[in-house]
């Protein structure tokens, strides 16, 4: 599918729009049929005098990933510059997220590079600035209506990499989601069941039983906050120092179990027995 529509739907949602010569044909190796939006941060450090400074690589790419990188990039002023109507090498595999399937984010999402350094690039830390935050959630709300799509299916590149990404930085996805919501007039998504905690290490396996032997039904791939709705006694791990035999019933961001060992906080969490 190709989404030559992409600049008209965002300029009729009030979004300033520049059309990078090209974008109607550029396009990686693959076939773009979307589902959802996905949110990215380029890690390049942006500011007024210098607001787009990484959209010759996402229009060009990088020595180990060929362009275009996104669909869209947008600057420091909330300018949403048009990169590609096509597949994009943006998202790679994704795990499940929400609605949005494990398979290729590739083929699944939209995506916006917004640009600013949310790593530290170029030693600078940034926060999304305020003219990004309200054209990307006026852009999201306005594909997500064209895609016949509610706003769960806007997503954040670290809850669908299996690779650790932590894109995009400083936001609260959940709230930004709600204002998507709002957007688009309809009540924001429902929040995961359970008790929020936090995964502090990184590629941790999901498991279908509180046992190692299961074949994992996904993989936590970055620190992050997953939803316990109970807990139960299952095998024996140790890791990173600590041995637990309480695992955690977790309905989000994949439903399964993860052992406590894992998650940070007492060895048994403040949770009901599964």
């Amino acid at each position: 599918m190709q989404i030559s529509w992409l600049g008209d739907v965002l300029r009729a949602a009030g979004v300033t729009v520049v059309e990078e010569p090209g974008w109607l044909t550029r396009t990686a190796s693959g076939t773009l049929n979307p589902i959802g939006v996905l949110w990215h941060h380029t890690a390049a450090p942006s500011s007024a005098s210098n607001p787009a400074p990484a959209l010759g690589v996402v229009i060009n790419g990088r020595a180990d990933l060929p362009g275009p990188l996104c669909h869209a990039l947008v600057d420091y002023d909330g300018v949403f510059h048009l990169v590609s109507a096509n597949y994009a090498n943006h998202a790679g595999t994704a795990r499940a997220s929400g609605p949005i399937p494990a398979g290729s984010g590739n083929v699944q999402l939209i995506g916006w590079e917004i640009d600013y350094a949310g790593d530290g690039g170029a030693g600078q830390v940034q926060e999304m600035t305020s003219a990004q935050y309200t054209a990307s959630v006026a852009a999201t709300a306005a594909v997500l209506t064209r895609l016949g799509r509610d706003a769960s299916y806007a997503r954040g590149h670290r809850e669908t990499s299996t690779s650790g990404k932590i894109d995009p930085s400083f936001i609260d996805l959940d709230a930004m989601r709600a204002d998507v919501a709002a957007t688009m007039g309809g009540t924001p998504p429902t929040g995961p069941s359970g008790t929020p905690f936090q995964v502090y290490a990184p590629d941790v396996n999901v498991r279908p039983t509180p046992a190692t032997t299961g074949t994992p039904v996904g993989n936590l791939g970055a620190p992050g906050t997953v939803y316990v709705v109970c807990q139960t006694v299952g095998e024996t791990v140790t890791a990173n120092g600590y041995t637990n035999n309480l695992w955690s019933q977790i309905s989000s961001p994949v439903a399964g179990y993860v052992n406590n060992v894992f998650i940070q906080g007492p060895a048994s969490l403040p949770v009901p027995s599964c």
